[in-house]
C-alpha cells in the first residue's frame, strides 16, 4: 500500500538553538553521530544543519551563522511519492522535515528517498510496482480528475513457463514492459503489478482508454519475441468519475477499482472473440 513519511523518516536528529556554539554540535556529529540538526529561534523552527555545514562552519561561530534554510516541512502522512515530487521540484532541499500535529519526528533526505524507492522499483522489467499506481490514482481522484484502469495480464503465462523455461519467461516480462513503456502515453502511469501482469492507469475516458488498450494488444500480438514463443495478452478496464464532488474512503475506492480491472482481464480470458473486457465501476463516490 502507499507508503508514506512516518514510515521511512529518520528519527537520529538534533534540536538546537541558533544561539549555540558551532562547536559544541560539531561535537555531537562527531560523538553521538547526529547528522542532522534543527535549528530553533525559541520554539520556532528556522533552519537545519548537516555535516555539509558543520564541515564549512568556524567551530567559534553561532549556529545561526551556519544554518541553511534549504529545507522544508510536511505532514508525518505526506506519500513517499509526493516527496519525491517536493525534492524534484526543488533541487536546493537538501531536508524534509516530518512533522505530527506541529511535533517534529525525523527527517528525510535524499538518500532515505531513494532507498524506500528501490524497494517500489522492479529490477526484472525496470517498471515501478503496484505502490507506484496506487499513488497516482489516489492524486488523481483527490485533485477531481477523471480516470481510466486498464489491467494487463498475459495469456498461459505459466504454461509457457513450464515448456521454455524461466529465463524464456523472464525475457518475455522484461519485452512485454518494453512494449508498454515505448506505447504509453506521458501523462499514463505503468508498473508490473504482481508476476505477469501489469497495470496503466489513465486519466482517459473509458472509450478513449478502450482504443488505447487495443493498441497496447496489437503492440504485444505483433512483437516477435524470443524463440518465437507465442505470446498474447487479455485486457480489463475500470474507469472512475467523481460524481457529486465529494470524496469517500479514497484508498477504499482504489482497493475497488483495481479488483474490478483484475476481474474484468481475467473474463477476457476466457472469451474468444474478444481480448478487451469493460467493467463500468459503480458509483464510488
Amino acid at each position: 500500500m502507499i507508503r508514506k513519511a512516518l514510515n521511512i523518516l529518520d528519527k537520529n536528529f538534533m534540536k538546537v538553538n541558533i544561539l549555540n556554539g558551532v562547536r559544541r554540535v560539531q561535537n555531537a556529529f562527531y560523538e553521538k553521530n547526529i547528522n542532522c540538526f534543527a535549528a530553533y529561534d525559541d520554539e520556532k523552527l528556522v533552519g537545519v544543519v548537516t555535516q555539509k555545514e558543520l564541515i564549512a562552519a568556524h567551530p567559534n561561530r553561532i549556529i545561526a551563522d551556519a544554518m541553511t534554510d534549504k529545507y522544508r516541512c510536511i505532514d508525518c502522512s505526506t506519500p513517499t511519492w509526493k516527496i519525491k515530487e517536493i525534492f524534484d521540484s526543488n533541487k536546493d532541499i537538501c531536508v524534509i522535515f516530518v512533522e505530527e500535529n506541529n511535533d517534529l519526528k525525523g527527517f528525510l533526505t535524499r538518500t532515505i528517498l531513494n532507498i524506500e524507492l528501490a524497494k517500489q522499483f522492479d529490477l526484472l522489467t525496470g517498471l515501478y510496482k503496484s505502490d507506484y499506481i496506487f499513488y497516482n490514482t489516489y492524486k488523481l481522484i483527490n485533485n477531481g480528475n477523471e480516470l481510466s484502469l486498464i489491467f494487463i495480464d498475459l495469456n498461459n503465462f505459466g504454461i509457457i513457463d513450464k515448456k521454455y523455461g524461466h529465463i524464456n519467461g523472464d525475457l518475455i516480462l522484461k519485452n512485454v514492459a518494453k512494449i508498454l513503456k515505448e506505447n504509453v502515453t506521458k501523462d499514463s502511469y505503468l508498473c508490473r503489478y504482481a508476476g505477469d501482469e501489469f497495470a496503466v492507469l489513465t486519466p482517459f475516458c473509458i472509450d478513449k482508454c478502450k482504443l488505447f488498450a487495443e493498441k497496447l494488444i496489437n503492440a504485444i500480438n505483433s512483437y516477435k519475441f524470443p524463440n518465437n514463443i507465442p505470446v498474447s495478452a487479455s485486457i480489463g478496464i475500470t474507469g472512475y468519475k467523481n460524481h457529486n464532488n465529494k470524496t469517500a474512503d479514497t484508498i477504499s475506492i482504489i482497493n475497488k477499482l483495481i479488483n474490478i480491472a483484475s476481474l474484468a482481464s481475467t473474463k477476457a480470458k476466457k472469451k474468444v472473440d474478444t481480448s478487451i473486457i469493460i467493467e463500468n465501476a459503480p458509483i464510488l463516490a
